[in-house]
């Protein structure tokens, strides 16, 4: 599999192959990708996407913090090239939502198809 690279929100051309990641650095570029891409962004199908705005935006707190972890575990084991389905399992799933600063957190060690990566809001 081969990914183009992307570095602060934009895609890299001009370097050859150095502009494509591959294997599990691919997957994670991708499930990096699925998680910036809200529902109703993209023209081509309004549905795809992370609800951010709709679900999880002032919907926080420890009250929805289960929720929002779902939502974001889904997002990430539904990552597929085609058919072909790049993400085996997501375990050690940690979340936390700090009241005072409103910041969510979200870490989980994902499987894929070409090894274990890490995922965390912070990047991968």
């Amino acid at each position: 599999m081969k990914y183009r690279r992307i570095i602060d929100g934009e895609p890299q051309f001009g370097q050859s192959q150095k502009d494509f990641l591959q294997g599990a650095d691919a997957v994670a570029q991708a499930i990096c990708t699925r998680l910036k891409l809200f529902t109703n962004e993209w023209w081509d199908d309004l549905k795809d996407g992370l609800p951010l705005w709709t679900e999880i935006i002032g919907k926080g707190g420890n009250n929805n913090k289960e929720k929002i972890t779902a939502l974001i575990t889904n997002r990430i084991l539904e990552t597929k090239l085609d058919d072909l389905s790049l993400v085996t399992n997501l375990n050690d799933v940690v979340s936390d939502f700090d009241g005072n600063t409103r910041r969510f957190t979200y870490t989980g060690n994902v499987a894929t198809i070409y090894g274990i990566i890490t995922i965390t809001n912070e990047g991968v």
